[in-house]
């Protein structure tokens, strides 16, 4: 087995240090304004705060089961019970993640194209007064049906104490490579169609857009720019899936050692998106962190407009 280089775990670690905190306190901040403005509570930022949250399990467990493995003590107890779906649960828990956050990138996509391009629809109100209940189960429903596949797998283990890395069948590494790459694959193509249809139709009726459909415009642009970062893991598992049929070693320990780096990007993407590019919410985050009291008059409703707002005639 080829040496598995520790730098992109180290990149992964400045990564965390610096943008955990970050997010967590966005996380905090969206979760303090649901109870202060109905903005929050709308069908957008519920699929959003379910994506931060997922985001967030997903750093949580990475690191505690994967990038901190080694710790003594920890590598111990982690080796000596592996077979109770720890050394499985290393494996099986990347793939559940990253089913759960595509889903979520295509719902917030697709939610972006309806609110924009549908306003008026049928689909469009019955999208925009889900429950939030509904949205939640949908939201981690789906994924976790798909996962099946994988998590049901436990035919894995770590190859020995000291280097503590995960052995599995090349079989099992050749499907759940193919399967990753089919449904980033289809993230990225689903979006991509929203996102052509939406600069279509932006580029049509630019100079006729209301304010209010310039802000659902700015929440879109936030939600492409997190898209990027599942461009980045499309090209992660296209490169996977290759080595993981070629051959089984060298370039795929390589591509597994690297992964840290690509699941930090898709991670702390977000809460960067979300600052910069949502000028509502970054108002109210900076209120949060010098405590200061939040001022729901500041935030301005965006959906469920009438016929007349939507554009300008």
């Amino acid at each position: 087995m080829s040496s598995i280089p520790s730098w992109p775990l180290n990149i992964y670690y400045i990564m965390t240090i610096i943008s955990f905190p970050i997010y967590f306190l966005v996380t905090v901040c969206l979760i303090r304004l649901r109870y202060c403005s109905s903005l929050y509570r709308t069908t957008f930022y519920t699929i959003l705060l379910q994506h931060c949250l997922a985001d967030l399990l997903t750093i949580f467990i990475f690191t505690l089961i994967w990038a901190i493995r080694m710790l003594p003590g920890l590598k111990e107890f982690y080796f000596t019970y592996q077979e109770y779906y720890i050394a499985a649960g290393t494996y099986n828990s990347i793939y559940y993640f990253l089913y759960i956050r595509c889903f979520g990138i295509v719902l917030l996509s697709l939610h972006r194209y309806i609110v924009i391009i549908l306003p008026m629809s049928k689909i469009s109100q019955i999208v925009q007064h889900l429950p939030s209940y509904q949205i939640i189960l949908f939201y981690w429903t789906i994924p976790t049906l798909i996962s099946i596949v994988v998590l049901k797998d436990t035919n894995f283990s770590y190859d020995s104490i000291e280097t503590m890395d995960i052995v599995a069948e090349r079989s099992v590494i050749t499907r759940n490579t193919l399967m990753a790459l089919i449904v980033v694959s289809l993230t990225c193509l689903i979006c991509s169609i929203s996102y052509g249809a939406l600069f279509m139709f932006l580029r049509k009726h630019s100079l006729g857009l209301s304010r209010s459909l310039r802000r659902e415009t700015h929440l879109a642009l936030q939600v492409l720019f997190l898209l990027l970062a599942f461009f980045v893991i499309f090209i992660y598992y296209a490169l996977q899936n290759y080595f993981s049929r070629t051959q089984n070693s060298g370039p795929i320990y390589t591509m597994r050692a690297i992964y840290p780096i690509a699941n930090g990007i898709l991670s702390y993407i977000n809460p960067y998106c979300i600052i910069l590019l949502n000028s509502d919410f970054s108002k109210q985050f900076k209120n949060s962190l010098i405590c200061r009291e939040i001022k729901v008059s500041e935030v301005k409703r965006s959906t469920n407009q009438t016929p007349a707002t939507i554009m300008k005639i």
